[in-house]
């Protein structure tokens, strides 16, 4: 599912149940069914895990001989086990593993002379996640970090964000997607030679001039994007760069420009030029500019049949996509070299009318508004359940096209459409429109799957986070600029933006990671709580009904909201089936519906306003502790509903 697509050459399909995914890892040796399990067990004491997610079944693909299986382990904060017994118990008589701790253990696979075939990972862990100790929110782990694109590797994940003046795009890096450390940066800050022996200047000289700017470390390079190279050999950093030191230059104009460069293993400093894709020269507050292309925000998207296509832009004259060459990594059409103002101005002026080279350098507009940083994450084999928890079909290739709406300090809102086969679209949402922002973006269609909101609690507490020195309240504000990944065990998270309204943190932000699903009708829901390692399990009507007493805090999202929306109470009653009713206050008006679970972790919310179909998963909730989180997307207005277990 991950818009990152390796090449067919790769061939590595993981299918996982409800959510099959392409891994960019290496190829799979092809001796386990499912390399990836999940145990669970009950360390609550009140009985709600399910006998089915208690323990799970290595199976070996057919022909499949192994010599020898060794275990390892490690607790939830990395470190070794002594005793993986300690974490799942894995019995090879019957290859099935019981889950006994919280933590991974990794089977290996042996042949006769002890080389690994091929790795099993089995997460254990409780009926509802502990406190994952996530990274303080003031540290530079994930403080200040800006557009983050996220990728996987050699043990691994890292995040590659903007980096203003600090000598390239920043980088971070953690090892369970929860604890980050500050990395370096792309360029190692312009110290010493660039990767091919030559200074920084002459590395970049193409990009200083089509930015007018006097040299590399007064520019400041934004949004990026990081992929593996199709071959599998090495990385392809996809990034834009400005000059803003004089803002708007001395002849009125912005200037920007998408370029390439390489990598062999992500290391800062390593990143070598290779070539420049896209420019812009737009006026400064200049009408003329809301006709043009913005060259920034990159990012790519491989389709099944390994063809490669870059989605770019911001505002202006909307978003775009274009084929890249998956052997250079440059644009198909060619033209992918330094051109004058002249020439980038034609280009814009033409790139409307089909067949003109202006319409070959810019690509095929699939947005328009006041919107920026798109993403297309790519999920295939997608199925959809009915109601009773059938199966009604399965979507062979399903595309979610996000991007940011809003401006990015103060209304930023996150918001996707759909297109079923086709990269280019078009892409739709619950009305059947294409995207389009209106006004400074809070309004406007597409499925909204997140924007600003506040768990506030019954008894007061509130959304806290580690501060570094104790905890400290935060909200939700402005997310936006994300990335979305499927890791190579099959987790699905939302990598993005988090800034701060109305608290001590002033104007802050950082980096923040949230799992998403696919819902029942093969839609993106994302988690409104951060990331803590909480796996899908089994959870019934019973669970979701007595866990809190029915208690629940609900956030609706609403078009046209910027600030933060507080979580109002809502109250589930149960009917000793599959469901029952409830009720929530909405704008000061008591609300009521009627709910049902089915499938495994299904949710359906009726409305008078709406329907919702949602997830219903364990979760950590800052300030609170272990429960139950519940998201969804409406069926008609296409706005995102949360849900928070209240213990108070």
């Amino acid at each position: 599912m991950k818009r990152k697509f390796c090449t067919l050459t790769l061939a590595c399909v993981l299918l996982l149940s409800c959510f099959s995914c392409v891994s960019c890892s290496k190829k799979d040796s092809g001796y386990l069914v499912e390399p990836n399990l999940n145990v669970f067990y009950d360390d609550s004491g009140k009985g709600y895990i399910a006998e089915k997610d208690k323990t799970a079944t290595l199976e070996l693909t057919k022909g499949a001989k192994v010599a020898e299986y060794k275990q390892r382990a490690v607790a939830v904060d990395g470190s070794a086990v002594e005793d993986p017994a300690s974490i799942a118990v894995f019995d090879e008589e019957t290859m099935t593993v019981a889950a006994a701790g919280n933590g991974t253990l990794y089977i290996d696979l042996c042949d006769e002379d002890g080389n690994v075939l091929e790795t099993a990972t089995v997460t254990s862990q409780g009926a509802y996640p502990t406190d994952p100790k996530l990274t303080s929110i003031r540290d530079n782990g994930i403080n200040g970090s800006h557009d983050p694109s996220l990728i996987e590797y050699d043990g691994y994940y890292y995040v590659f964000t903007t980096g203003w003046s600090t000598g390239g795009n920043q980088i971070r890096r953690s090892f369970d997607l929860i604890h980050w450390t500050y990395y370096g940066t792309t360029f190692n800050g312009f110290s010493g030679e660039s990767p091919s022996g030559k200074s920084w200047d002459e590395e970049f000289a193409d990009v200083l001039t089509a930015l007018d700017c006097p040299t590399i470390s007064k520019a400041s390079f934004w949004a990026p994007d990081i992929v593996a190279c199709p071959n599998g050999e090495g990385f392809w950093l996809y990034t834009c760069a400005v000059y803003t030191e004089d803002a708007g230059q001395t002849d009125g104009n912005d200037r920007a420009a998408i370029f390439l460069c390489y990598s062999e293993d992500l290391t800062p400093g390593s990143f070598e030029y290779k070539g420049i894709l896209f420019q812009s020269c737009l006026p400064v507050n200049g009408g003329a500019a809301n006709g043009m292309v913005n060259a920034i925000d990159p990012q790519i998207i491989f389709t099944p049949n390994g063809k490669m296509y870059m989605a770019y832009g911001s505002f202006h004259d909307g978003l775009y996509i274009h084929e890249i060459n998956t052997k250079t990594g440059l644009k198909s059409v060619g033209m992918n070299k330094l051109y004058t103002d002249e020439e980038v101005t034609a280009f814009h002026e033409e790139h409307r009318m089909e067949g003109t080279d202006g319409a070959k350098y810019c690509g095929t507009q699939i947005a328009s508004g006041a919107m920026e940083a798109p993403v297309i994450a790519r999920h295939d084999d997608v199925p959809v359940y009915n109601d009773d928890g059938t199966l009604k079909e399965t979507i062979e290739t399903r595309y979610f096209f996000m991007t940011s709406y809003g401006l990015l300090a103060s209304s930023y809102n996150m918001r996707y459409a759909i297109s079923d086969g086709a990269v280019k679209g078009p892409y739709l949402d619950a009305y059947e429109e294409e995207l389009n922002a209106t006004g400074d973006g809070s309004s406007g269609t597409g499925y909204k799957a997140m924007g600003a909101y506040k768990f506030v609690y019954s008894d007061g507490t509130v959304m806290e986070a580690n501060a570094g020195r104790g905890t400290i309240e935060y909200n939700v504000y402005a997310p936006g600029h994300n990335d979305l990944y499927t890791t190579r065990s099959g987790i699905n998270v939302v990598s993005r933006i988090n800034r701060y309204y109305q608290t001590e943190m002033g104007g802050d932000f950082a980096l923040f990671i949230n799992q998403y699903y696919l819902n029942s009708l093969g839609q993106i829901v994302i988690n409104p709580n951060r990331y803590a390692g909480e796996r899908l399990r089994t959870v019934t009507a019973k669970e979701f009904a007595e866990l809190t007493n029915g208690k629940y805090q609900l956030v609706l999202m609403q078009d046209g909201v910027s600030t933060p929306l507080s979580s109002t109470a809502a109250t589930f009653t149960y009917n000793g089936a599959d469901g029952g009713e409830f009720s929530y206050i909405s704008n000061g008006e008591t609300m009521s519906g009627t709910w049902s679970i089915f499938g495994d972790y299904f949710l359906k919310l009726e409305t008078d306003y709406d329907t919702y179909y949602c997830v219903v998963t364990p979760a950590y909730l800052e300030g609170v502790g272990g429960g139950l989180s519940v998201t969804g997307m409406g069926m008609y207005e296409g706005m995102a509903i949360y849900l928070n277990s209240d213990p108070t």
